[in-house]
Parts: C-alpha cells; sequence; structure tokens
C-alpha cells in the first residue's frame, strides 16, 4: 500500500522473496483500517457495522435485564469498539461523528426500552439521565490526556519538532500554548497534532498544568462538557 496524495504516483514492484506483492488501497493495521489516502471513512464505517452487530447482540439476550445491566452491556462491550486507537482516526466530518454518535442513541433507547417516542429532545434526555457524555466529546478528552502524557514524558511520541512552544505571548493565549501546524491539506489538518494544538491552547491555563492525570482527564471532560452546554 503506498501513501500518497500524488496524481501521479510512481509505481514500484516489491517482492517477498520470489512473489510479487498485490497493491492494495488500504489494510487493518493494529486493529485500525488503512487507506493510501489517510481517509478514516472505511475504518469507521467496519467499526460501526461491528458495534451494531454487539448492540443487536446485547438486544436479543439482554432485554428483559435490569437497566443498570443494559448499561453496563453497552459501555463493556459496545462503546470500546467505538472508541479504540479513536486518537488517531477522530472523525471531522458530520456525517462520520453522527454515524457514530447514533449507535450510541440506540443503545440509550435500548436502556430505557423506549423506542417509540420520536419527541425532539426525547434521546438527549435519556443521555443526559445516563450521564453518557458525547463519543466526539469523549474523543477530543481522550486526545488532550495523551498530548498530556506526552509533554510529560509518559508517552514516547515525537513531539520534539511537533511542539513548539509559542514565542510570542498575548493575551488570547496561555503560558503553555504551542504553535499550530498549519496546512490546507484535510488529511493533515485533522490530524492528531494539529488538531490537539488548537484544542490545548483553548483550555484554561489552570487545566494545562495539571500533572496528575487521572485529574486532568477529568477537568478536561468537564471543561469541555461546559462549553458544549454554553
Amino acid at each position: 500500500m503506498r501513501l500518497t496524495h500524488s496524481r501521479n504516483p510512481k509505481h514500484f514492484e516489491y517482492k517477498l522473496g520470489d512473489s510479487v506483492l498485490n497493491e492494495t488501497d488500504g489494510h487493518p493495521y493494529l486493529g485500525v483500517f488503512i487507506t493510501s489516502k489517510l481517509n478514516w471513512k472505511n475504518h469507521i464505517q467496519q467499526i460501526s457495522a461491528k458495534a451494531n452487530r454487539t448492540l443487536g447482540f446485547i438486544k436479543r439476550n439482554f432485554y428483559s435485564c435490569p437497566k443498570s445491566t443494559k448499561e453496563a452491556a453497552y459501555r463493556f462491550l459496545v462503546r470500546p469498539l467505538l472508541e479504540y486507537s479513536s486518537a488517531a482516526w477522530d472523525p471531522h466530518t458530520k456525517d462520520s461523528i453522527n454515524q457514530i454518535e447514533m449507535i450510541q442513541k440506540r443503545a440509550a433507547r435500548f436502556v430505557f426500552n423506549d423506542y417509540t417516542s420520536r419527541t425532539p429532545g426525547t434521546v438527549t434526555n435519556m443521555l443526559k439521565t445516563l450521564e453518557w457524555d458525547s463519543l466526539e466529546n469523549r474523543r477530543t478528552s481522550r486526545r488532550l490526556t495523551i498530548l498530556q502524557q506526552s509533554r510529560l514524558g509518559h508517552l514516547s511520541l515525537p513531539t520534539g519538532t511537533l511542539l513548539q512552544p509559542v514565542q510570542r505571548q498575548s493575551r488570547h493565549l496561555h503560558c503553555n500554548a504551542y504553535t499550530t501546524i498549519t496546512t490546507s491539506k484535510d488529511y493533515l489538518k485533522f490530524s492528531f497534532f494539529p488538531r490537539t494544538i488548537i484544542n490545548w491552547n483553548n483550555l484554561p491555563e489552570q487545566i494545562t498544568q495539571i500533572e496528575d492525570i487521572p485529574q486532568f482527564k477529568e477537568a478536561v471532560a468537564n471543561h469541555i462538557k461546559e462549553q458544549h452546554q454554553d
């Protein structure tokens, strides 16, 4: 598989021993489906299908269980499928975001055993009652937590050339802000570092100074939730 956005990519023949390797546009790697264009649509479709199948299994086998059991089944069997390595493939298009969120909404209806009400806001109220944050917010929180872990040396990510402190401070940026990475290519613009640096720079300064990771994660999650409520 060749990772390129060139309109006229160069083609070479690769061999493993005497066998010529077949060319492909996409392939799974460590549980994530990577394409030659670095587009995550195929991966999201695959994990959504798997999560829907698992949710269907839970509905068939847990339909008579208490609400707490149904909720636990979703959180431990379905949601992890939708969040595995999400810091790498976190989508930015509304279609992909909604595709994932719809699975959680169906799970909420299953927990409350309410499939009939179509009143606007019904599912939203279910999610609030369950205290389930949106999966989009959870992915943002996860990306920021990974960035903080990297800053503190807990993860071996190559941050040296990517995390450059802002040279000229302003009243709009906190003291731990980093220079944003600008690009016109969506596959880079919405990748981990360019996107997360923007999120990081928008955090309150006191949160960026929290070095205890569980406390940082909780503070970030609460901040993101408050921002979306506003």
